[in-house]
């Protein structure tokens, strides 16, 4: 508590506590364990400090980091879980959906290929369904089953 104009121990404590948690979401998006458990401990010691049981500055600091790594300990398993959500789906809904071209060059799996498409440099990739194809010569009709940034996924037209 601010008594005599001074800001207490226990305050600054929950101060870089916040501060800590802010640098992890924005900087770092919420990736880091270790920030976000040193910011969570400290807001919780520095509070139980603040109003219950006032301790010396090393005090706080010891507490906060022995209660840093208990939360380490018990968060790592679900944070890990939360950072491992899998990326979203290709998009399957978009316009360049359905949109058939011939080859001009070479497309397989350990190739890089592209398009000059509507002012865009698109990269061609196999879609999951070639999975038997390796390779499409130039000159094969393709369609596109998804998009992703910059990413044209393609398949091989069947007649």
């Amino acid at each position: 508590m601010i008594s005599n104009g001074f800001i207490s121990s226990s305050d600054i404590i929950i101060i870089v506590g916040i501060l800590l948690i802010i640098v992890d979401i924005l900087v770092f998006g919420l990736s880091t364990v270790v920030l976000f458990s040193l910011g969570i401990s400290a807001i919780i010691i520095g509070t139980i400090s603040n109003f219950w049981l006032p301790m010396a500055v090393q005090t706080l600091i010891g507490l906060s980091t022995i209660t840093s790594v208990l939360l380490i300990i018990l968060l790592w398993k679900p944070l890990k879980k939360f950072q491992n959500i899998s990326p979203p789906q290709q998009n399957v809904i978009s316009d360049f959906v359905g949109l058939k071209f011939i080859l001009e060059s070479e497309v397989s799996i350990n190739t890089s290929s592209s398009i000059q498409y509507s002012g865009i440099h698109w990269k061609l990739k196999l879609a999951s369904s070639n999975s038997c194809l390796t390779v499409l010569p130039i000159g094969t009709l393709v369609v596109v089953t998804a998009v992703d940034v910059g990413l044209f996924f393609i398949v091989k037209v069947t007649n």
